[in-house]
């Protein structure tokens, strides 16, 4: 968050019910969509001001969009919450795999970094993140 934002914000460990997480064909990278009986953990961020939403949107492009959805917390309430979402008409571009986070930081990690570094720098040198 604070690599894409600039800045550091509270979270908590938070659940997506209905929801699944999957490979990116010929990545590590992940994509989520909606698919009945699954769950994606994550984390829920508070106090993002609009200048960090435009810069987390900037990061994520165009094959994402940003939803609303209900997450539950460990406590048991529920918080409504953005999330990006693989576009519908970029569903194509997921591939089978459930995305995993030890297979990422094996496998994907040093390419992401890459890709954030280097083939994103447009939006650093635009000031976009």
């Amino acid at each position: 968050m604070k690599a894409v934002t600039g800045q550091s914000y509270e979270g908590k460990e938070a659940t997506l019910h209905n929801w699944a997480r999957y490979r990116v064909s010929g990545s590590e990278y992940p994509g989520i969509i909606p698919q009945a009986g699954s769950a994606v953990s994550g984390k829920l961020y508070w106090g993002l001001d609009d200048q960090a939403v435009a810069k987390l949107d900037a990061f994520e492009g165009d094959k994402y969009e940003r939803v609303v959805v209900q997450v539950s917390m460990a406590d048991g309430a529920n918080e409504e919450a953005y999330v990006y979402a693989i576009r519908n008409d970029c569903r194509k571009m997921l591939s089978d795999d459930p995305w995993d986070f030890d297979r990422f930081l094996q496998n994907g990690l040093e390419k992401f970094i890459h890709w954030f570094v280097e083939d994103r720098r447009d939006l650093f040198d635009r000031g976009d993140l």
